[in-house]
């Protein structure tokens, strides 16, 4: 039998049955000292319960001494003996580094090494490949089912533990007082998860020995596992709430079990407090399994509760932390669809302003890598755009061409261009709306090439009229127009006309008037005019003069029009003075239309 004996070791034989070595234990005698040679048997190749807690500092100074005087295979039976030391205390990462510096070459030296070895990866909870073969299954092992229900859990094998979760328990009494601590809180809940429930009851009990588990997570985890699964839902909720209140892994897994059984009730106030429990909770643990279970249970519970938002930022604070595995991707088909919908009310009007850009900025640490979060920032460029909201429409401009450009935002290039081209025309666009010209013509300096036709025509005739704004006579002139517009006829007119080219002026205006007769306005018309008289193109004048009444409502415009129109007397040789007077008639009728605020 073990060589611990005292009273716990004895509570473990009662509570599971093994009355016969019970029986056998002296209370009354105290613990002697390790002997210096092991049994017969299975002892020789692992015996965890073969060192005393009480004296792991004088085991291990003994062992460092007798390892600088070895020599050969003795050396060997050192090192072994150092890393079953380990392995009692469950230093379980001495014990494997110790085993790497072992060169077995005995048959027992390679038996106990295996021992060794495999041990150390059960008790990591790591699975052992060919374990049927392991010393650990050695027939006449007491322990062995011990190891292969640890076997069976690391490898998920539901028939091996069935088969084994009984006599395991036994196996516990064969072990050191510190690996019967780790693992308890593990076989009770294998015990509750087979539905061996008198084992696990009997489990629970003995966790009463042990304060420091049983008043700790994993006590109060265990007992609300335990009545959950016998149908006491109760008493199963106020364990887990309990249990939720502390900081390692199995509050972690209470704040699940409540969000589950939340979930399983579905009612409002079920989600209510399974939100408020992971919540407080949401801080305590990070990494691992468990946490991505939390976001993927907060995200649902935030749905049931119609919180789009908050499930959005569940979602997005999974895809951050766990960017690689299935549930992420999940995660991001899933968010795409709501966030599709959110930006969708927000431009419907459905949604105020100050909490849109708000949440819009919650959302960007999480979804700037989604290919159409950059698209969402557009949307409420233009949204803000359309309110004349300038400035914060050209933020956002700004930061979608930041995110297009984002190495992470995995669009085909040529893509990318196409929308970075679109948005620094909005933004050149947005310049210019609030009065930014310099900084308008700065972004179409440094725009890229356009990628089609249309691109062309939209750059150059944003660029003519940035330049036209901004009174750039020189650079506006030698603007290529590929398809003129009626905005840059208009323009190019009046700057020819500025400049005193009237006849250029002319041409223009009559370009102007032929290809866009809808868009010719009683202001071009009085431009011509204006062109036309500095030139004396009467025919122009004439024109121009017999179409007022059709460009303007104004009826003193119209009548001044009609005394311009008026036929001239018939010139003779000495009736000079007629034609002056048609001349004066002009003057007046062209400082009329200057005083007007008409003319430049």
């Amino acid at each position: 039998m073990p060589r611990i004996k005292n009273i716990f070791v004895l509570t473990v034989l009662v509570a599971f049955g093994v009355q016969g070595l019970a029986a056998s234990v002296d209370m009354a005698e105290p613990e002697p000292n390790p002997p210096a040679i092991r049994h017969e048997g299975w002892q020789m190749e692992m015996d965890l319960a073969y060192w005393q807690t009480a004296t792991l500092h004088d085991d291990l100074k003994a062992t460092v001494e007798a390892l600088s005087a070895a020599h050969g295979m003795e050396k060997q039976d050192v090192l072994l003996n150092a890393a079953e030391l380990y392995l009692s205390h469950m230093l379980i990462y001495e014990a494997s580094s110790t085993l790497e510096g072992v060169t077995p070459e005995t048959e027992p030296q390679k038996v106990r090494y295996a021992a060794l070895t495999h041990a150390a990866h059960l008790l990591e909870g790591k699975q052992v490949d060919g374990f049927n073969t392991s010393p650990l299954m050695a027939e006449g092992r007491p322990d062995s089912p011990f190891w292969a229900s640890l076997q069976a859990i690391a490898s998920a094998d539901v028939q091996m533990l069935g088969a084994n979760i009984k006599p395991s328990f036994s196996g516990l009494t064969y072990q050191s007082r510190a690996v019967l601590r780790a693992m308890l809180p593990v076989f009770t809940e294998a015990a509750i998860e087979t539905r061996n429930m008198d084992h696990a009851k009997a489990a629970l009990g003995l966790l009463t020995e042990l304060p420091d588990l049983n008043n700790a997570p994993v006590g109060y985890f265990l007992r609300g596992r335990a009545a959950e699964v016998v149908g006491n839902e109760p008493g199963a909720l106020d364990a887990y709430f309990e249990a939720a209140k502390g900081w390692d892994q199995y509050a972690a897994r209470a704040r699940l079990a409540v969000a589950d059984m939340s979930l399983k009730n579905g009612s409002p106030g079920a989600l209510l407090a399974a939100r408020s429990t992971l919540t407080e909770g949401a801080e305590s643990w990070r990494g691992n399994r468990y946490e991505l279970e939390l976001l993927r249970r907060m995200a649902r519970i935030h749905d049931g509760l119609g919180d789009d938002v908050q499930g959005l930022l569940a979602r997005g604070k999974l895809i951050m932390r766990f960017s690689h595995v299935q549930e992420a991707e999940t995660a991001r088909q899933e968010a795409k669809v709501l966030l599709k919908a959110f930006y969708q009310k927000g431009t419907d009007g459905a949604l105020p302003l100050g909490p849109w850009i708000d949440v819009h900025l919650q959302f960007l640490p999480f979804f700037r890598t989604l290919n159409q979060f950059p698209g969402h920032t557009e949307d409420l460029g233009d949204f803000l755009m359309s309110l004349g909201a300038t400035d914060l429409a050209t933020r956002e401009y700004r930061r979608a061409m930041n995110l297009l450009k984002d190495s992470n935002v995995s669009l085909s290039e040529a893509r990318k261009a196409r929308d970075i081209f679109r948005l620094q025309m909005k933004l050149a666009k947005s310049q210019l709306h609030a009065g930014l010209t310099a900084e308008a013509r700065v972004t179409l300096d440094l725009i890229g090439s356009p990628v089609g036709t249309t691109e062309t025509q939209d750059l150059a005739s944003l660029r003519a009229r940035v330049l036209a704004e901004m009174g750039d006579k020189p650079a506006f002139l030698e603007t290529s127009m590929p398809k003129p517009s009626a905005e840059y006829l208009r323009n190019l007119a009046l700057v020819l006309s500025e400049e005193g080219r009237w006849a250029s002026a002319i041409d223009v205006f009559q370009q102007l008037w032929e290809r866009f007769p809808k868009e010719f306005s009683v202001n071009d018309a009085t431009h011509l005019l204006i062109a036309a008289n500095r030139t004396d193109q009467t025919m122009a004048i004439d024109k121009v003069l017999r179409a007022f009444p059709s460009l303007t409502d104004s009826k003193p415009l119209i009548k001044l029009a009609k005394s311009i129109d008026a036929e001239a007397p018939q010139l003779m040789p000495l009736r000079a003075d007629t034609a002056q007077q048609r001349l004066d008639a002009l003057k007046n009728a062209f400082k009329s239309i200057k005083d007007s605020g008409i003319s430049p």
